[in-house]
């Protein structure tokens, strides 16, 4: 049984929360840090966080400040010690950690902070102080309650599902103002597309989010914005090519505050199954999302029922391992069938159904 600690006895003046590196699961933990604040409301909070979470996590209400971790993953693990070691100046008096992993385990216990909180995974229970033991149906828990569950053992048991404004109205306005200098008005409809994702398998086929595109274009009068990363410039430009000029324009690279407040001007955001789809559900934009690989059950986009569709063929085999193609063969498209076998009509019946029910409330 996982070892209880006693608010009232403890002096805590500094909390600690080392973020997980994908943005999803930094979305999901966003829930246990607001159920910590409402909890402990005098209490400093400063998270320590990869690029680009840190970009909108610092103007997060329940967040005091944010760490961004300086190291990637070519750098070597001396580096990670030195930070971490440099973090004692903070004197944390309680850390929670979201990662399972023994590294990140490791770097907590290095910053000094009195009272360590994480899943004893990975042999990492001799830098815990209070290890919390593996949940059993870890692999059909949602992320937000998987997460969670690690401060039960402070008496919150209570976590809401909710996220709390990161983006002001200003920044709302400002998007929107720079749309329309580009042709892009308030009035029209405004459809963010993000065709990319951690893993080129877990991508829907580029040319059918082009076809899609043309599809909304010709039948709904939509604007399209396409939005990703640097890395995924090429992608980007490839769907776009689809696309009439005066119909379209591609966001890549931007600061995440600035994508945010771009999917607030959206009415609706397709995705596939990726931080951006998380980033989209946080702010309340109306989702459909595009499931391959990974499973809804687990990682859910965390917005009301009404204002999301997803598509996914909910193949015996999902959520796999992602060691493609060890564990399944690939299509003629070097793709899993579970995301090859997902089509334009499949994706725009899913758009309609998802339009006809935000238009009737």
């Amino acid at each position: 049984m996982d070892r209880p600690i006693n608010l009232e006895e403890q002096d805590l003046r500094h909390i600690l929360f080392w973020m997980p590196h994908w943005l999803g699961d930094v979305v999901f933990a966003l829930p246990t840090i607001q159920a910590l604040r409402a909890h402990l409301p005098h209490v400093r909070i400063t998270v320590v966080a990869h690029s680009p979470a840190h970009e909108f996590l610092s103007h997060h209400p329940s967040i005091d400040s944010v760490i961004k971790i300086p190291y990637t993953q070519e750098d070597s693990f001396w580096s990670a010690c030195e930070f971490a070691r440099g973090l004692k100046k903070y004197q944390f008096d309680l850390a929670v950690m979201f990662p399972n992993s023994f590294r990140s385990a490791m770097m907590v216990w290095l910053s000094g902070a009195r009272i360590r909180i994480g899943y004893q995974t990975e042999g990492r229970g001799m830098f815990l102080t209070h290890p919390v033991g593996a949940l059993k149906d870890s692999k059909s828990v949602h992320g937000t309650e998987y997460y969670s569950k690690l401060v039960s053992c402070l008496g919150i048991n209570n976590v809401e599902v909710k996220f709390e404004p990161i983006i002001s109205e200003k920044e709302v306005t400002q998007q929107e103002e720079l749309l329309a200098q580009q042709g892009i008005y308030p009035g029209d409809f405004k459809v963010a597309i993000q065709p990319g994702a951690s893993k080129p398998e877990k991508r829907w086929h580029q040319e059918r989010f082009g076809i899609l595109c043309q599809k909304l274009i010709k039948e709904k009068g939509a604007k399209i914005l396409l939005l990703g990363s640097d890395a995924e410039a090429e992608l980007i430009e490839h769907v776009r090519k689809f696309c009439p000029r005066e119909h379209s324009l591609v966001f890549v690279g931007l600061n995440m505050r600035v994508v945010l407040a771009l999917l607030q001007n959206c009415q609706l955001l397709i995705a596939n199954d990726s931080g951006l789809m998380h980033l989209g559900a946080m702010v309340g934009t109306p989702l459909t999302a595009i499931f391959g690989p990974g499973s809804p059950q687990t990682s859910d986009p965390c917005i009301e029922s009404s204002k999301k569709e997803i598509i996914t063929k909910s193949f015996p085999c999902s959520p796999c391992r992602h060691n493609f193609f060890k564990e399944c063969k690939p299509s003629p498209h070097n793709k899993p069938f579970c995301i090859e076998d997902i089509s334009v009509k499949d994706v725009s019946e899913a758009v309609d159904r998802l339009l006809d029910r935000i238009e009737t409330r």
